[in-house]
């Protein structure tokens, strides 16, 4: 039995010794930082716009992300966008970008109402924004497009664009 031991203490150490050896020989990949910029990309990254609706006094916002990798509901954090879910969809609803709609008027416990509006999204990879068939935590954002948000009140319909041009950019190296 002690011989078991022994043989099998030797051996983990000689798989440790082994993974340590193979992590050494691989080249390291070099990990960089997300950066983000106000306004469209025009260099390779994410252009990201939230548009608060016809009827907000809230200026839209525009950041380019560059050397993200992740889902967009990330990416709004990423650029520094506040989002918050719902109670009962945490990170599956958007319910509220950089404190829109407010918590008097929404207070995201469930999907929000057609009387209260509610954020549609929008991707562009060709340079025209199309609704996303995608929540926002299960879609992989990619360098090169733009991703549109867009609050929406009832009576608007889910085709209502955000009202920037979406660009695209070249990202292969």
């Amino acid at each position: 039995m002690r011989l078991f031991v022994r043989l099998s203490l030797i051996g983990l150490i000689g798989l440790t010794a082994l993974g340590y050896w193979l992590s050494q020989s691989q080249p390291q990949q070099v990990m960089t930082q997300v950066q983000v910029a106000d306004g469209f990309c025009s260099q390779p990254g994410i252009s990201i716009t939230v548009d608060f609706g016809a009827n907000s006094e809230v200026s839209p916002i525009s950041k380019c992300v560059a050397n993200y990798q992740g889902n967009s509901w990330n990416l709004l954090t990423a650029a520094g966008i506040e989002v918050k879910g719902t109670a009962k969809y945490p990170i599956g609803f958007v319910c509220r970008l950089n404190n829109y709609p407010t918590e008097t008027v929404e207070k995201c416990l469930d999907t929000p109402g057609a009387k209260t509006g509610s954020w549609a999204f929008f991707i562009a990879e060709d340079g025209k924004w199309k609704y996303s068939s995608f929540g926002a935590s299960s879609h992989k954002a990619r360098c090169g497009t733009s991703e549109g948000w867009r609050f929406l009140k009832v009576d608007e319909p889910q085709s209502t664009f955000p009202r920037a041009t979406p660009v695209k950019t070249n990202c292969e190296k």
